[in-house]
């Protein structure tokens, strides 16, 4: 039997979403405005369950009329006799309610009642097709649904059906447009005097008068959905009456039932109701008189005293109103619109899609921003707000109807501070409840002056892109948070790692940056995003791979809808892929981005050794996870050099790794005799060269033997140690499980392992040694920089383009230098080379060729030398220099 947690008993998709922002609390007790979780934490209700709780919890009026029922034993369901409760509650709402609405259909929610409206229009005109308006929301029963105007609702669900249409809110023209093109064919118009779901947005002045007047003219039945808007949330009894409007159909629910229990009702005209109608429309737990009973309250309550609770309520409406208002002016930065009536408010925020925070765009692209939001103040300032579904940058303020001032004000000044955090961009202080932190936050710190915007080329008149491409990223490491989010210096190594945790609770890719352009030196221009999964190095390792794998595959889906040609794997995608191959044939090109992350890697290490004069042809030289794509590729170049190198393997794997570090040696050779052979006699082939040589002097029948395997091309691991034995000499490449003997004698380091934790630490490294440090996340420990002032530590596969570009936060680097692996991706576009690339464990060295040659023709070339995030001077790099020279000195004494 399948074990399933209790808290995913109800929905376990919408407890993900819950637990993971925090929002998963169970309330025990409610009074007023308040909740009380099982601890006895209060928190201010400010949802009102979408309108639905209009009187905060359990309000003693409503509990009154329960009691009258049980008291007086009222029968709940008496179909179909004359039920005396729901009668009254009849009555009552046609003489309350505008126009001549004389018939109620009563039902058990909003969605019901909607449905009841679509029967009664077709039925009233013989015509099929009801139209709504984009945005709108009326429920999500199958015709409820396809009258909503929102697709993502739909689409899984066979929604719309046929029979629905929908126009712009707000738009008169269209709805008129509409009217004329399927003139008598339209049963129906559907609308909401305020969108709710769609971010609080009212109908303008005389839209709702014009629509009414539409209908009329074209024999269409005019429904206004005041499901959420009616009975005082707007600051009147009904918003049709602001607008002076007679609907000829109006659907209430939510607040008619107290808060307590479900209650909808359509209302209809003389002129649309029909037997047809009334006597094929039913349902069981319609005409309820408990429920009925709930209703007269409710309207009792509503309209005694003349109505001043209603007054009350549209003045605090004003109140809210303004003070969001006054909040959106002072943070005209961040507040894109305020918009509402009554007590019905959206506050929506500009979408932070270059906010200077890879995470911020991530979660603002995944629809997660206002999740952030709410969970943020339902733990921090214990106040309960709701995310919209159909609009993810909106807050929605709804709160009871008996909201104090007091409370309001509360609930501003906390909202003041989210929005001066968003301005200020400390983005931490946003995520620190996620990790157990619920204290208010104190000094809001400025990072404005440390956080990047998004630059592409400068594009001139009529000049556009002609190639797009997508790159997929995650964090290698901890540190990388830190870089691509500078306020989240405040955290320790320990918090940024339980926050990497949390971000895997999901695995949906999300755009983090949207590259405009960049311009090649020949002037071909691309356009690319930087797709985010939300995965760290350590995460990416140790998570099942079916569930990295199938992470990668979205975002390479995602970066193919968006119109990219090629996707490039960034990071440990292209490992936990196996070098792409577990993405390829998606209908878009692949590469790994290794062919040119080996070059730039190589480039770095040589030029450093260079400027810490070191001989090359007689270094010792290794490759730290060697067994990997890029470790195997820069073992083969660096062999075009170097003839004594080390190769080193994952001593947790012992028996896979020294097979496969003897089958690159094999390669090695293999290559060595290649390039012997064509006259490139250097690193190892000039190894190779020697030993032909005094195979050939010996002349006996045993060097003949081996110099005939040589030439035959039977270089393998056995061949090769015979040869050293018969001749007395050391294999110039030699593996290695062990860091801590190898290293220390090593003086050229490529470090490109895929391991989550640090390999490399000070007491690895002699004095003078040159490390490029390829691997993402890094293997050298970054307290090798602060301990160690005699080495050079390099940050290899930077690669500075032809113009400043900028990709946001930009991954730590200045204007122009991007990371090797992503720079493959858009040579490989601008070049318009849409095939698969840098695939699997093996790189080609024509492969490798070919990006070098790509990097030269669009003007793609080494950022210089780059050591802890900067750019180093030769007098720098002179300096370790000198401190090696007396480093050696002291241990020579």
């Amino acid at each position: 039997m399948m074990t399933v947690k209790h808290d995913e008993l109800l929905n376990p998709t919408l407890a993900k979403i819950l637990k993971a922002f925090k929002l998963d609390k169970d309330y025990v007790h409610g009074e007023g405005n308040y909740l009380a979780d099982r601890e006895g934490r209060k928190y201010l209700d400010f949802i009102a369950q979408y309108g639905a709780v209009p009187f905060g919890y359990n309000p003693d009026f409503v509990w009154e009329a329960l009691e009258r029922v049980r008291k007086n034993k009222i029968p709940s369901l008496t179909q179909p006799s004359l039920p005396g409760e729901a009668l009254m509650l009849a009555k009552k709402l046609m003489e309350l309610s505008p126009g001549d609405l004389t018939y109620s259909t009563f039902c058990q929610s909003g969605a019901e009642a909607v449905e009841a409206a679509i029967k009664l229009a077709r039925s009233a005109t013989g015509k099929k097709i009801i139209v709504s308006t984009i945005k709108s929301f009326h429920g999500k029963t199958l015709g409820a649904l396809s009258a909503t105007g929102r697709e993502v609702y739909q689409t899984p669900f066979g929604a719309p059906i046929p029979g629905f249409m929908h126009v712009p809110y707000n738009d008169i023209e269209a709805l008129e447009e509409m009217f004329i093109k399927h003139e008598g064919d339209i049963a129906g118009f559907i609308v909401e005097p305020v969108q709710g779901e769609g971010g609080m947005v009212p109908a303008r002045p005389g839209y709702l008068k014009k629509a009414q007047e539409l209908c009329r003219k074209y024999g269409i039945v005019f429904i206004v959905d005041e499901i959420q808007t009616g009975l005082g949330r707007t600051g009147s009894l009904f918003a049709c009456e602001e607008e002076g409007i007679e609907p000829d159909v109006m659907l209430l629910a939510k607040a008619l039932g107290g808060g307590l229990v479900p209650l909808g009702v359509c209302l209809s005209s003389p002129r649309v109701y029909n037997d047809d109608f009334g006597s094929l429309h039913s349902s069981t737990f319609a005409n309820n008189n408990l429920t009925c009973a709930v209703g007269s309250a409710v309207l009792d309550e509503l309209i005694k005293d003349d109505r001043k609770f209603i007054r009350e309520v549209k003045e605090k409406g004003d109140y809210l109103l303004k003070r969001a208002h006054d909040l959106g002016n002072r943070y005209s930065d961040i507040i894109k619109e305020v918009r509402g009536k009554g007590l019905m408010v959206g506050i929506e925020f500009y979408e932070l899609n270059d906010c200077g925070s890879f995470d911020m765009a991530y979660l603002t692209d995944v629809k997660g921003f206002t999740a952030l939001l709410a969970g943020f103040l339902l733990n921090v300032y214990n106040i309960r707000l709701a995310p919209f579904l159909n609009n993810p940058m909106t807050l929605r303020l709804e709160p009871p109807l008996t909201i104090t001032y007091e409370e309001i004000d509360y609930v501003m000044e906390a909202l003041e501070i989210v929005c001066e955090i968003l301005s200020k961009k400390d983005y931490a202080k946003l995520y620190r409840y996620l990790l157990g932190d619920y204290s208010k936050p104190g000094v809001i710190d400025d990072y404005r002056s440390v956080s990047r915007k998004i630059r592409g080329s400068a594009l001139k008149e009529g000049e556009k892109p002609t190639e797009k491409f997508a790159f997929v990223i995650h964090y290698p490491g901890p540190e990388d948070v830190v870089i691509n989010n500078p306020s989240f210096k405040t955290f320790s190594r320990d918090e940024i790692m339980k926050f990497m945790d949390w971000q895997t609770f999901d695995d949906e890719p999300g755009i983090v940056c949207y590259m405009p352009a960049i311009r090649s030196k020949t002037g071909k221009i691309a356009e690319g995003w930087l797709i985010g999964i939300p995965y760290g190095g350590r995460q990416i390792m140790s998570l099942p791979r079916e569930v990295t794998v199938k992470a990668v595959q979205k975002a390479v889906d995602l970066g193919r809808d968006l119109g990219a040609k090629i996707v490039g794997l960034g990071a440990l995608s292209s490992v936990v892929t196996r070098g792409g191959r577990s993405v390829q044939g998606r209908g878009v090109a692949i590469t790994s981005g290794n062919s040119f992350t080996t070059i730039m890697a190589l480039e770095a290490l040589f030029s450093g050794a260079k400027k810490m004069h070191i001989d090359v042809s007689r270094a010792h030289g290794a490759v730290v996870g060697a067994t990997g794509s890029i470790g195997r590729a820069c073992a083969l170049i660096m062999s075009e050099e170097m003839r004594y190198i080390t190769l080193l393997g994952n001593p947790q794997h012992p028996t896979s790794s020294k097979n496969r570090l003897n089958s690159l040696i094999e390669d090695m050779f293999s290559y060595a005799w290649e390039r012997r052979n064509r006259g490139e006699i250097k690193g190892l082939s000039a190894w190779l060269d020697e030993i032909m040589e005094i195979l050939e002097r010996k002349g006996d029948e045993r060097a003949k033997w081996l110099k005939t395997r040589i030439e035959n091309e039977e270089v393998n691991i056995e061949v090769l140690n015979e040869l050293c034995v018969y001749l007395g000499v050391s294999l110039p490449v030699t593996t290695s499980l062990d860091a801590e003997s190898t290293l220390p004698k090593c003086d050229l380091i490529v470090a490109a392992s895929n391991s989550p934790e640090y390999l490399v630490y000070s007491h690895h490294l002699k004095p003078g040694a040159v490390v490029c440090d390829v691997a993402r996340p890094a293997d050298v420990a970054p307290e090798v920089l602060e301990e160690r002032n005699d080495v050079l530590i390099l940050e290899g596969g930077l690669v500075e383009y032809p113009e400043p570009v900028v990709f946001g936060p930009n991954f730590g680097y200045r204007d122009g230098v991007s990371l090797a692996c992503l720079s493959e991706t858009v040579l490989l576009a601008l070049e318009g080379d849409y095939n698969d690339y840098s695939i699997g464990t093996k790189l080609s060295l024509d492969t490798v060729a070919y990006l070098r040659h790509l990097g030269e023709k669009h003007g793609f070339k080494l950022a210089g030398l780059v050591m802890g995030g900067k750019e180093i001077t030769d007098e720098d790099i002179e300096e370790i220099y000198r401190n090696s020279l007396r480093m050696k000195k002291a241990y020579s004494i």
